[in-house]
Order: C-alpha cells, then sequence, then structure tokens
C-alpha cells in the first residue's frame, strides 16, 4: 500500500513538472526563469515573428534576427506598403529594464524604446519618435522549410512574359541570378542596352517575402506567390536609374533557365 501511495505521488509530482514546464515553454518570455530582461529581449526577439498595428493603422511586421539586423515590414489591406531594415541593440537599464534600438541601415531614422513584456507580447514606446507599437509573437516559417525554399531560388531565372510598363521596347529582358552565398546579380535591358547590378538576397522568417538589397543600398520586398522547381512568380516594383526599365507593383513570371 506505500508503495502505490508513493508511486501515485510521485506521478503526481513528474505531471506537475511536465505541466508547469509546457506552460513556461508556450510563452516567448519567461518570467519564471532567473534572467535579466535584456538577456531574454536577446534571446526571444530573433525567435519568431512579431506583427502588431501602427498608430495609422497598418500592419507592422518585425522580423529579427541573430546577425544584429532586422526586417520591418508594413503592410495594407492591398499589401506590402513599405519595407526597412535596421540594426538592432539591446542595452541593460536595470536587471528588470532595458531599452531597445533600432538604427536604420542608411541612418535615416533612429529609435529608441522603453520595453515591456509579457508572455507573448511586447509593448515597445519611442523616447524620441513619438510612436507605440504594441506585438505579438507568432512563429515564423519553420528553419527546414525556409531552407528548402532557399534551395529552390537559387540558380538563374528568366522572366518569361514583357516585363516594363513601357512597351514595345525590342529585346526587353529581365533576369535574376540567386547564389547559395547570399549574393545575386540582376540583368536588364533590352537589344541595345544592358544593366547590371549585384547585392544581397535573403528569405524573410515568414518564407513568404524575398529581400534583395543592391550594393548601391537599394532594397526590393518581393512576395513569393508561386515556386515550383522550374517556375516561379514574384509580385514586386521594378525600380531603375533609366525610367524605360521601370514599372509599378505588378507579377513577374519566371522559368529556370
Amino acid at each position: 500500500m506505500k508503495n502505490l501511495i508513493l508511486g501515485m505521488l510521485l506521478a503526481c509530482f513528474s505531471f506537475a513538472l511536465f505541466a508547469s514546464a509546457t506552460v513556461d515553454s508556450s510563452c516567448a518570455f519567461d518570467i519564471n526563469q532567473n534572467l535579466t530582461l535584456t538577456t531574454q529581449l536577446q534571446r526571444a526577439l530573433p525567435d519568431g515573428i512579431w506583427a502588431g498595428k501602427t498608430q495609422n493603422g497598418q500592419e507592422a511586421i518585425l522580423q529579427f534576427r541573430t546577425s544584429g539586423t532586422v526586417d520591418w515590414f508594413t503592410f495594407s489591406r492591398n499589401g506590402l506598403t513599405g519595407y526597412q531594415d535596421y540594426i538592432w541593440m539591446v542595452t541593460p537599464v536595470s536587471e528588470n529594464e532595458a531599452r531597445l534600438e533600432l538604427t536604420a541601415s542608411d541612418h535615416s531614422r533612429r529609435f529608441i524604446f522603453q520595453v515591456e513584456t509579457a508572455c507573448q507580447s511586447l509593448k515597445l514606446t519611442s523616447f524620441n519618435q513619438g510612436i507605440a507599437l504594441s506585438l505579438e509573437h507568432e512563429s515564423s516559417d519553420s528553419k527546414a522549410r525556409r531552407n528548402q525554399k532557399e534551395n529552390m531560388l537559387a540558380g538563374k531565372w528568366e522572366n518569361t512574359t514583357y516585363p516594363f510598363d513601357m512597351k514595345s521596347i525590342e529585346g526587353a529582358y529581365l533576369k535574376y541570378s540567386f547564389h547559395n552565398n547570399g549574393r545575386f546579380e540582376r540583368m536588364l535591358g533590352c537589344a541595345n542596352q544592358n544593366i547590371k547590378d549585384a547585392g544581397e538576397w535573403w528569405l524573410a522568417k515568414d518564407g513568404q517575402h524575398l529581400v534583395m538589397r543592391l550594393d548601391s543600398g537599394e532594397t526590393t520586398v518581393a512576395e513569393i506567390k508561386y515556386l515550383e522547381l522550374d517556375e516561379m512568380v514574384l509580385q514586386h516594383i521594378l525600380n531603375c536609374e533609366d525610367k524605360s526599365f521601370a514599372t509599378g507593383d505588378r507579377d513577374f513570371f519566371f522559368n529556370r533557365q
């Protein structure tokens, strides 16, 4: 009888520990761990996607990366409306207080946020820009799925339809080459003019947006609307110094070369 009671107590104790661990692990910020807020932020921010609303009602999605950069996307009902990449840094104030600093890669903007955390949420109040963000933690597309998409994107792609807004450009073409080392080339032009640019590319954590940053600093964000082994559809705005080769927001159809 004593052995039976002891076994039941051990089982209950084990279940309680398991239940406690399950609850804690569901939170982006684990308040039961003896960690400073700075350490919690450094661990939690790159783990997933942070989504909320801006003051003008647009959806804001922040995707922090362990490399120290963050992609800030804004969306309306019609889709992507803006993108900016920042460098992020957490600075401690005390054990339970920290500041989150975001500095635009082109140094055009800098935010210093007061930080408040809950289990799955993050409230950011800017000291210097007069904005506030309430963000909820969401799971990102799995690393395995992103790796699979990155492997599928790697290669040479050629647009299969007329690529520009200005009509009747003889021999018009648009090509992308994505390399496994994170570099890419963009080639566009016509029968008598060829333009080639290069830069960095990466897949956003949601697995749905391809970010292409030219060495000149200009960034294009393309929504991946379709991707198979030999076919791809990207929706984006094509910017070019020569306005003849620029477009509005549209779908581009590609075949693998």
